[in-house]
């Protein structure tokens, strides 16, 4: 009886191990069997794109152009879109292959979420161009863990391998990282308002984290070094919430004005400005050793534009510093 069993155990091992290698072939040949979305001409175009446009129905979009290898959005006057959102799209439009093939007919676009005259449920457009060519492609309905698409002027609908999905807000495009320095290369910082008042801060030695106030009541500063290095991080580690161009704004006197310089001689200089109770800040220089390894957006055609919590940070007082560690 055991030798029976052992047999007939045997066989069931045999016939799913079977089984399992006949449905990873089936896999195998569908990947095989399945085709880029993209002909050899459109991949190359593709890697040449200088323009992308971004659409659904009548909501707005998004316009990028590229110049001098550095793509720009266009509704905020080109400034720097993010590199890796940019990436991000050219990756899922090289990596997007047809698994099957859908309707050629017209009549049926609509339900699949893949005709451009309909009101509601409009497909996402996605136009790329290089010297007068372009490719337009339009995303309909996800399908399992897939999505429809056909391109514009044909009525042939694909199964692709892949959803689809990019915002339609232009501020997301942006690169709004101002400044990127690391606390521990900090080594001094000084903020001055416009009635005089200095706010100086320095680190014992290179290799230290925490600033310290410097001047005549910096004994009093015992447990106030997260606020401390608070306010000089808020600039140093800057992230925007929007952008705009200077000869836009009309900067009058600044709230603030500061600087950090680090241990290797960089150093940067900035000054936050009230316009109609929004919040600027603009870049008045940066500096840095020719073998500098930090990134800030010094270009001096833009303003940024900075949050609640942000400009709070930054426009501390000394009072304030010294009243926060005795609150602690």
């Amino acid at each position: 009886m055991k030798m029976k069993l052992f047999a007939i155990l045997a066989v069931i091992s045999v016939l799913l191990i079977a089984l399992a290698l006949q449905r990873q072939g089936d896999n195998r040949v569908e990947d095989l069997q399945s085709r880029s979305l993209l002909s050899e001409a459109q991949m190359e175009l593709l890697g040449q794109v200088d323009r992308i446009s971004l659409s659904k129905g009548t909501d707005g979009g998004v316009d990028l152009v590229r110049e001098d290898d550095r793509w720009g959005v266009v509704s905020s006057d080109r400034f720097p879109a993010q590199a890796a959102r940019i990436a991000a799209l050219l990756h899922a439009m090289r990596g997007a292959r047809v698994i099957e093939e859908q309707t050629d007919n017209p009549d049926y676009h609509a339900r699949l979420g893949l005709n451009v005259e309909q009101s509601r449920g409009s497909p996402l457009q996605v136009r790329l161009e290089h010297n007068g060519d372009v490719i337009t492609l339009l995303f309909g309905n996800p399908v399992g863990s897939g999505q429809l698409v056909r391109f514009a002027g044909e009525d042939q609908v694909w199964l692709i391998n892949r959803p689809f999905g990019m915002s339609l807000n232009p501020r997301e495009w942006l690169d709004l990282n101002v400044a990127q320095i690391p606390m521990e290369s900090v080594a001094k910082a000084r903020w001055e308002h416009p009635d005089g008042e200095v706010i100086e801060l320095e680190k014992a030695s290179e290799g230290d984290y925490n600033l310290r106030l410097t001047g005549p009541d910096s004994a009093q500063q015992q447990g106030s070094e997260r606020w401390i290095n608070s306010m000089v991080l808020a600039l140093i580690g800057l992230n925007a919430q929007d952008v705009a161009l200077r000869s836009d704004l009309q900067l009058g006197e600044p709230n603030v004005q500061m600087q950090v310089m680090t241990w290797n001689g960089a150093e940067l200089a900035a000054s936050l400005y009230d316009v109609s109770g929004r919040f600027w800040l603009i870049i008045d220089r940066f500096e840095q050793p020719v073998d500098g390894e930090f990134g800030v957006n010094a270009d001096p055609r833009w303003a940024f534009q900075l949050g609640v919590a942000q400009v709070e940070s930054l426009n501390k007082r000394r009072s304030d510093l010294i009243r926060s560690a005795e609150v602690e």
